[in-house]
C-alpha cells in the first residue's frame, strides 16, 4: 500500500471524520434518517490483495431507523478510473455479506450497504457508474433488467471540486485537508497553486491536531520531493509559518530514513530516461540507425551528460562530433 492508502485510512478510519465526508454526498433523504454520531468503524478489508494496490477501503455501520446499514467507503486511487468497478464492488458486497452471515448464523436477510467511491485521479470518473451499464443489451431489451443484478455506485469525484466547494463542505479541518491532499497530491505545482486557499484549514490543524498535521506534511513531502521540496516549503511557510519547526523535523526524519535521497535519485533516473529517449530519436532522425557502440555510451551517459549531446546533435557533421566534438 502507498501513501494514498496511509492517508485515507488514518483520516477516514475515523467514525467523525468519515460522517462528515458521508455528509457531503449522501442524499438528504437518508442524511435525516441516518444517526451518524454514532458511526461505527467495522475493521477489516474486503478487497482482496490482488486489488488492494488500486482501492482501499472502510467499512462502517449505523442506525437508520430500527435497523443497522453499512455504509461501504472505497478509494479509487489509480490514474485512471476502472472501468469493472461496479463488477468489483459487487464482489466486495458479496464478501461483506457473507462475512456478516457467517457472523450471525441465525439471520435471514441482508442489511442495506451503500458504496462510496472516493476518486481523486486527474480528469475525473469517466467509467460506468452502475452495473447496467456494463452489461450488454439491456437497451436493446429492456425486458432483460428485472433479471439482471445492478448497483449504483456514488461517487465523490474530487477532480471536479474546486477549492471554494472544498471550504463550502460541512467538514472540519482534518478531513477538508485530506480531501484537499487526495485531489492534489499527485502533482507539487497542484499543491502550491491551491495552498493560499486552504493555508488556514492547515494552520488550523498544525495548532489543534499536531500529530494529523505532521501526517500531511510527510505526506506532501513524500509525494512530491526533490527537487520541489525547497519551493513548496517557502510557499508553505510563506502561507503557514507555523509549519517552519516541522517541516523541519520531518524533512530531517526523512534525510535518515533515506526517503528525500530516493526520491532525488528517482527523479533523476526519470529525467535520465527522457533524455536518453530524447537523444535517440535525435541521432536516428540525423545519422540512421544507432550501433550498438553508440547505444551503450548513451546508456552509460548521465543527466547533465545527456543533456550536452543532445545540444550538439543539429551542429555535428556526424555522429562521431556529437561524443567527440573537434
Amino acid at each position: 500500500m502507498g501513501d494514498y492508502d496511509t492517508l485515507f485510512k488514518r483520516i477516514f478510519a475515523v467514525p467523525a471524520n468519515a460522517a462528515a465526508e458521508l455528509r457531503c454526498v449522501l442524499p438528504a433523504v437518508l442524511l435525516a434518517a441516518l444517526d451518524l454520531s454514532r458511526l461505527e468503524h467495522i475493521p477489516g478489508t474486503f478487497v482482496g490483495p490482488d486489488m488492494a494496490h488500486r482501492h482501499t477501503d472502510l467499512l462502517f455501520r449505523v442506525p437508520l431507523g430500527g435497523r443497522l446499514v453499512y455504509l461501504y467507503l472505497l478509494m479509487e486511487h489509480q490514474s485512471r478510473p476502472d472501468p469493472l468497478m461496479p463488477l468489483r464492488v459487487l464482489e466486495y458486497l458479496q464478501r461483506v455479506w457473507s462475512k456478516l452471515l457467517r457472523n450471525e448464523r441465525g439471520r435471514k436477510t441482508l442489511p442495506p450497504v451503500l458504496t462510496l467511491i472516493v476518486h481523486h485521479g486527474p480528469g475525473g470518473w469517466t467509467a460506468p457508474r452502475s452495473l447496467h451499464e456494463m452489461v450488454e443489451g439491456l437497451d436493446e431489451f429492456p425486458q432483460l433488467r428485472p433479471f439482471v443484478p445492478n448497483l449504483e455506485l456514488l461517487i465523490d469525484d474530487l477532480a471536479h471540486v474546486s477549492d471554494s466547494q472544498l471550504l463550502a463542505r460541512p467538514l472540519t479541518p482534518v478531513p477538508r485537508v485530506a480531501i484537499w491532499l487526495l485531489r492534489d497530491g499527485r502533482k507539487a505545482d497542484a499543491l502550491l497553486a491551491h495552498l493560499p486557499a486552504l493555508s488556514a484549514e492547515l494552520h488550523h490543524v498544525l495548532l489543534h491536531a499536531p500529530d494529523d498535521a505532521r501526517v500531511f506534511l510527510r505526506y506532501i513531502l513524500q509525494r512530491t520531493g526533490p527537487p520541489s521540496f525547497d519551493e513548496l516549503r517557502r510557499t508553505i511557510l510563506e502561507n503557514v509559518p507555523a509549519a517552519e519547526a516541522p517541516l523541519a523535523s520531518i524533512a530531517d526524519q526523512l534525510r535518515q530514513e533515506g526517503v528525500l535521497e530516493g526520491l532525488r535519485q528517482g527523479t533523476e533516473q526519470g529525467r535520465a530516461r527522457a533524455l536518453r529517449d530524447t537523444l535517440r530519436s535525435l541521432l536516428g532522425q540525423r545519422f540512421g540507425a544507432l550501433d550498438g557502440t553508440t547505444s551503450a555510451r548513451i546508456d552509460a551517459a548521465d543527466a547533465d551528460q545527456l543533456q550536452r549531446l543532445i545540444g550538439r546533435v543539429l551542429s555535428a557533421a556526424s555522429l562521431g562530433e556529437v561524443f567527440e566534438p573537434h
